[in-house]
């Protein structure tokens, strides 16, 4: 590749470096030189007291990942345009999620969702949803870092590994030191990186076609856009309904029932600046998709007659946005170190937030608990050096696992759509249960979430070994050069069809990707579902088995503080007139028991109406009994002394 990096672009590149290392560098001072010794909780919720636009703008980059910089060009060069459409999903995403999610999240008081698990079912589902979110962020985060060091490797000759090392290494150190408040800074600035350098890209790109128009006269004769497919087969693999409907669903699972994103609504101090936050990132998040689905575009439009895949210059699909940056506009200064940077500057943003949420969760679901079976209490430095330690082991363990997506097939986009929803949809279903169905108990929630991991697993590992047929449009070489295509030829496998009949120079025609010794009929026709509709099917199987589980089993006893349901009857029936309220009975249970106060019981115990319900100590005793606070929120300390005392 005849384009290097000059001096210019290791300024750009180093630049990211040093600003995202320094931030960090400055809130470690000011922890040291504070007032006060900061606590565990200013490190891992930045003192719940974060402004509301460093928050909506950590938002937007916990959504956009390098994955997302790197894969949806890919996405829309292979499959087409269709795939844009996922941009309005979050028209009913972020509605959802903030008058119904974070509302009742924020009110409260948590520090770590899976919390909320513990209060509604048992300490059991507890550890379950902490695990499952551990392994998920874990997959993720993998991904994530090993998606830049593919860009890292094709543009600046650095080693993969080499990539990786310096990638994990800079990421792990700032936000293990730093806290939630590094975190949330270098999102921000980091979001404005990734936008400038991806309008840089598409301008300086088009300009060179002949605009945007040019651009999309040539996608369209090469059938890359189409938008409206009503398809409404599952096993189709991008449709208007898998991709309103479905991404729907998959982004609730990140919204409504994740850590990283939860964290975020939690730092701010009251719930309307959460969800001005949360409205901010809106328009940002489909600029975002906006952009990189432009720049897939773009890409297209500079190799429609010749594949850089086909001809030999790129190992793999996901390496299309990297090439063509140094291939086509690797000539004026600058813009390599400005695309290092948005590739970078993205890889960062996620994996810090991300990372940043995995030692929360590990911290206040899995270790916390535990310790209280041995009744052990850490001191308020011991927790704050905890969750720095485990920061660095998991940017540790994160750095190995990137190692092994080198063996992982298809491109990362998919990849990533595909860990959240296998992990993301059964946490989705175990909060949806424990906040709209006060009849399903803990058994029932905590079974069926499994059930329904285990069969989304299935699922996901059928289809990855089967290798279901993936509709890929056209390419050509026809406009490749001749000596180049008759030493790439010999490299074309079977999924290539060699036409000499069209034109003087050799076209290579892509079939698709199908193992035609597969037999799809019968129950392996499962492994071709979209992976788009992975969440819905986890969310669906999980709420079945766990209303069917808690049936078998006798359903939940006891009542439920108001506090740890959501008021359907009360929201659904707000607009009807009084005398209708009285006739539906609407809002009298809920009124009833926010007067009253009334608490959760375990599902073991049962009682008479007329007993003050409460939470009962682990050894049940009567003289044990712990009230949790009458009041609609509770603050953190008060949260974590009612968790000591809660049913097991």
């Amino acid at each position: 590749m005849a384009a290097t990096f000059t001096a210019l672009d290791y300024c750009l590149f180093g630049a990211v470096l040093i600003v995202s290392g320094l931030i960090g560098v400055y809130y470690l001072l000011k922890e040291k030189w504070g007032a006060k010794e900061a606590s565990a909780d200013d490190i891992l919720m930045g003192g719940r007291e974060m402004p509301v636009f460093p928050v909506a703008m950590s938002l937007v980059a916990s959504y956009m990942s390098a994955i997302t910089v790197l894969g949806t060009p890919t996405e829309m060069y292979v499959f087409g345009s269709q795939y844009y459409l996922v941009a309005f999903s979050g028209l009913l995403t972020y509605p959802a999620t903030c008058y119904v999610f974070l509302p009742f999240f924020h009110n409260l008081g948590l520090t770590s969702a899976y919390q909320y698990l513990e209060l509604r079912f048992c300490r059991a589902t507890r550890y379950l949803a902490g695990g499952i979110f551990a392994l998920e962020m874990l997959l993720y985060m993998a991904v994530v870092l090993y998606a830049p060091a593919l860009a890292l490797n094709q543009v600046t000759g650095l080693s993969l590994w080499g990539s990786i090392l310096s990638v994990g290494i800079v990421v792990t150190f700032y936000t293990s030191m730093g806290g939630l408040r590094a975190v949330l800074w270098t999102d921000t600035f980091q979001t404005f990186i990734v936008v400038g350098g991806l309008i840089g890209i598409i301008s300086i790109g088009s300009s060179k076609l002949g605009g945007l128009a040019e651009v999309w006269r040539i996608a369209s004769e090469g059938n890359r856009i189409e938008f409206f497919n009503f398809d409404p087969s599952p096993f189709v693999r991008c449709t208007f309904w898998g991709l309103i409907v479905g991404s729907f669903i998959g982004q609730l699972t990140i919204y409504g029932a994740n850590q990283t994103m939860l964290q975020r609504y939690m730092s701010i101090s009251n719930v309307r600046s959460s969800q001005l936050a949360l409205f901010i990132s809106l328009p940002a998040t489909m600029l975002l998709i906006s952009l990189v689905c432009l720049s897939g575009l773009v890409i297209y439009a500079a190799y429609a007659t010749c594949d850089p895949l086909l001809d030999g210059k790129i190992l793999a699909r996901d390496q299309l946005l990297p090439y063509f940056v140094m291939e086509t506009l690797g000539t004026v200064n600058g813009i390599p170190g400005l695309f290092v940077a948005c590739i970078f500057s993205a890889a960062l943003s996620s994996i810090s937030s991300c990372l940043n949420a995995l030692s929360i969760t590990v911290l206040e679901d899995l270790i916390k608990p535990t310790l209280d079976y041995c009744d052990v209490t850490l001191s308020q430095r011991t927790e704050a050096r905890l969750a720095k330690l485990l920061g660095v082991l998991g940017g540790l363990l994160v750095i190995g696992l990137a190692f092994l997506c080198y063996f992982l097939g298809t491109t990362v986009l998919q990849i990533m759509i595909t860990v959240l929803g296998m992990a993301g949809g059964p946490l989705l279903a175990l909060f949806i249960m424990g906040m709209f169905m006060p009849c399903v108990n803990a058994v029932g929630a905590t079974v069926g979430t499994i059930i329904g991991s285990i069969v989304i697993f299935w699922i996901v590992a059928g289809a990855f070994v089967y290798q279901a047929p993936l509709p890929e449009l056209p390419f050509r070489t026809d406009g490749c050069d001749v000596k180049d295509q008759i030493n790439d030829l010999f490299n074309q496998f079977t999924s290539h069809v060699v036409d000499f009949s069209a034109t003087s120079k050799p076209e290579v025609v892509t079939e698709l990707m199908t193992d035609h010794s597969v037999d799809w009929s019968g129950y392996k026709i499962i492994y071709q579902l979209s992976f788009l509709w992975y969440p819905t099917v986890a969310v669906g199987i999980s709420v079945v088995f766990g209303i069917l589980i808690s049936w078998a089993t006798g359903w939940r006893k006891g009542k439920i503080n108001s506090r740890f349901i959501y008021p359907v009857s009360e929201k659904l029936c707000c607009c009807l007139p009084e005398f209708l309220m009285r006739c539906f009975n609407c809002n009298q249970l809920w009124k009833y028991n926010q007067q009253s106060g009334s608490d959760l019981l375990s599902d073991e115990e049962d009682e008479d109406d007329d007993i003050p319900i409460t939470i009962y100590t682990k050894t049940k005793s009567k003289e044990n009994v712990h009230l949790l606070s009458k009041a609609s929120t509770i603050n953190h300390e008060d949260f974590e002394a009612d968790l000591k005392h809660s049913v097991i």
